[in-house]
Parts: C-alpha cells; structure tokens; sequence
C-alpha cells in the first residue's frame, strides 16, 4: 500500500475504516496502484476504493460499493489538486 494514494480521496462517511484490500497486503509489485477496503467498525466491508498514481503525476481513483457498483470517480493531474473530472 502506497500512503500517497490516500490523499487521493475524501469519503463522505468519516464513520468508514479504511485498510488495505486482501490481496494488496500480500502483493506489492506495483507501487503505482492500490486497493483498499471500506469498513465499518465491526469489520463488515461496506465498499471499496481503487487508486493510481503515474509517474508523470496523473492521478485517480474509483470508489465502489460492496456489489462493485461505482459510487463516485475523480482524475486529476496532480495528486491533491482541483482538476479533477468526474
């Protein structure tokens, strides 16, 4: 997991724990890309976030929810700016 990739996104629901998905704990080939889990505290996984970072600073992430449905997507240019589509 990549801490970068956190800034990357805000969630509306500040109740939400954020970890690293299963299998990104086991794998760190690509630092680039990362997954994590939504959680509530009892641990019951209520969605989750797909993030990347590129070298040249283009940047994203896609939020799902727990039936892989997007709830919500941003690109930006920069990690942390404003210019961002969705």
């Amino acid at each position: 997991m990549n801490a970068r990739h956190l800034e990357l996104f805000q969630l509306n629901d500040p109740q939400v724990i954020i970890q690293p998905h299963e299998t990104e704990a086991e794998t760190s080939s690509d630092n680039s890309k990362s997954t994590f889990d939504l959680c509530k505290d009892d641990g019951e996984v209520v969605g989750y976030v797909k993030t990347w970072i590129h070298e040249d600073g283009f940047a994203g992430f896609v939020h799902f929810d727990p039936d892989g449905n997007v709830v919500d997507w941003q690109v930006c240019s920069k990690p942390g700016t404003d210019a961002s589509i969705n």
